[in-house]
This record gives C-alpha cells, structure tokens and sequence, in this order.
C-alpha cells in the first residue's frame, strides 16, 4: 500500500509538473481543489498535499491559505544563458565530433550554449548526470549507455514534458523524440551484401540486443536479409559478449569459431560485427593468430566507418551522417524548448554501405 501512494503522489506531481513546464498552465493559473485532484486520481487527500507541498518545495507553485495553489513564475536562470547538456560516452572517435559539431551548430544559431559530458558507457553515471543537469538546463540530448536500464528516470522525464531528445539509442517502451541512423536497414545492406557475396556460413558477435536499441535493430535486419537469401539460420552462429573489448575477448571469439569447431565446413566465412571497434580488435588481432587458417574468402563486417588503417582481410561496413544526426537532434529538441511542443517526432537518417578491399598483409 505504501508503495502505490509513493506511485500515486510522483502521479500527481509529474502532472503538474508536464502542465507546468509545457505552458499548458501558466503563470497565476488556479490548480484544482484538493478535494477535485483526490477524486481525480482517487488518492486520498493526503496524497495530494505530499504532491502539492513538492510542487511548492520546488519552486513551481505556491500554496495560500483559504484560497488554493497557484503556479508560480519561473525565475530565469541566474547567468542569463541558455545551455542545453549533451550526456553521451566519448571515446574519442572523430563521429563524436562531427555529431557535437551538428547539434553545437544549430543550437549556437537559436542563442544556446551546449555543454558535453562524458557517462562512460555507465548508466549510473548517466542517471547522476541527468539528475544534476536537469536542475540547471533548458534541455538535454541523451545518447544512451542502454535503451532499459534507466527506462524509469526517461518515464519519469517523459511525464514532466522535460525536453530530450534522443540519439541512436532510444529508451524501449517510453514515448520520446528520437534521431537515429537506419539501423534495421545499414543491418539489412551488410546481409545482403554477405549473401550476395557467396557467403553462406555466418557469424554475428554483439553486445546487447536487448538493451541496446540500436544493436536490435541491426540485428534484426541482418536476419531478414539471411532470410531473404534463404540461408537456414543454423548457418549463423551468435555470439555475446560484454562490452569490455579486450585482444582476450576477441581471442575466445576466434578460438570458438575456428579452433574448437571440428566440422571446418562450419567455421564461418564472414564475421559481422555490431561495430567497427570490436572489427578493428578483430582484424588487429589476426596478426597474432597464426594457428588460425581462414577460409580464402574471409570478410569482417562492422558498423561506424571508422576503418583508417591496413586491413588484413576484406572489410564492409555502415556509414552514418554524424552531423546530420546532430542537426536534427538540436532541431528536435529546439522545437521542445522554443515552441513547447508535446508532439514526440522520430527522425531516422538513411545509412550508406562502404566496401574496403585487403591491404596489407596478416
């Protein structure tokens, strides 16, 4: 019982806060009785003051005695500035910059000043970054550590009207506005150039399909095209690991799929991985495997186009319109903060599929 009344009274609170926040209440506006909110939501009067008194405790209503509850005028912030927070893992790739130098740009251009922290592919981390940021930003742009694990706190977001947007990753089973590349397709071209290449012995290694929205639907269209091609799915062979990409990880991988397999006629042909990281670990690490004999036409498959170096086997991969992704993100998020929007949009950026021959030797 104690429980439902804490979901209750956060009910009530996300509420008024979404009217608040949205501008669908504004300043000086006469919330319902107490009475009328209990019976709407069918809690007790209790319950509604505990909602009220935060309302009131964080600064969006005031309460007066004999008379009712009133929404408050929001101080502007202190600076003056209007900041917009970008919560994602850096890792030091250049589509990391192009993605902050689309949305940095389009938000320079409306008076925003952005700010970019780094989560290390936490969610705790991310859930303490949202949970600061929020109190000091107009808005915030979320490149997630997981479509689940902070499913919650992006529900809760999600009820206050709190303007994010999401990018690649998008929480599962929450409304939100999104901008990702065309993951289910970039998937889809990699098995159906694969297939069409001759390849009929597969293997996928990925991280979380479950968590990871973006993984999903990789995957997803990487089957349909093994589908489309007619090839059993017996023929793929699926493989996960955690998301510590070590020369160890990838040495098991290896070991499974070609060492320990006494049927060679299984080892796989081609190898997709869900991203050109672990690709780059793999094709690095080939260098070192000389106990390894792979099949003459032996291709690694990624995702990202991050490739910029000697390839010792064929490499295909996924090219994605960073900045176009962050353009559309800021436009997104703009739209939220400027015109108050409630309207949930999803943008979904076409991919390209990029083929690099051998160079240079194992």
């Amino acid at each position: 019982m104690e429980q439902d009344g804490q979901l209750k009274y956060m009910d009530i609170f996300n509420h008024y806060l979404g009217l608040i926040r949205s501008g669908v209440l504004r300043p000086d506006s006469k919330l319902p009785t107490e009475s009328k909110i209990a019976e709407q939501f069918q809690v007790s009067r209790i319950t509604v003051i505990r909602a009220l008194k935060q309302l009131q405790a964080d600064g969006y209503i005031r309460r007066i005695q004999g008379s009712g509850s009133y929404v408050q005028n929001q101080k502007p912030a202190d600076s003056g500035l209007k900041v917009v927070s970008l919560i994602m893992s850096l890792h030091g790739q250049g589509r990391e910059l192009q993605l902050i130098q689309g949305i940095e740009q389009k938000l320079k251009a409306a008076g925003y000043i952005l700010t970019v922290h780094n989560s290390h592919e936490n969610s705790e981390e991310e859930r303490d970054l949202i949970l600061k940021m929020k109190k000091d930003v107009q808005g915030m742009i979320l490149y997630s550590a997981s479509s689940i694990e902070n499913n919650r706190l992006f529900e809760d977001l999600m009820k206050e009207h709190w303007p994010v947007v999401y990018v690649d990753r998008y929480p599962m089973n929450v409304p939100c506005s999104y901008v990702t590349c065309d993951n289910k397709d970039g998937g889809y071209q990699l098995g159906d150039f694969l297939c069409s290449s001759g390849h009929r012995q597969l293997a996928l290694v990925y991280h979380d399909i479950v968590g990871l929205s973006s993984e999903r639907d990789r995957f997803d269209g990487f089957m349909k095209a093994v589908s489309t091609h007619q090839i059993p799915q017996k023929n793929v062979k699926i493989l996960s690991i955690n998301r510590n990409e070590t020369e160890e990880v990838v040495n098991r991988i290896y070991d499974e799929l070609y060492v320990l397999e006494r049927d060679k006629a299984r080892c796989p042909t081609a190898i997709f991985t869900f991203n050109d990281s672990l690709a780059i670990l793999m094709m690095e690490s080939l260098r070192n495997r000389a106990d390894i004999v792979l099949p003459e036409s032996f291709t690694i498959a990624g995702f990202d186009d991050l490739i910029g170096f000697a390839r010792p086997v064929p490499f295909v991969t996924i090219r994605q319109d960073y900045l176009a992704i962050g353009e559309a993100a800021a436009e997104l998020l703009l739209a939220k903060m400027e015109s108050k929007s409630l309207v949930n949009r999803q943008v979904v950026i076409p991919v390209q599929l990029v083929h690099y021959p051998k160079s240079g030797a194992k």
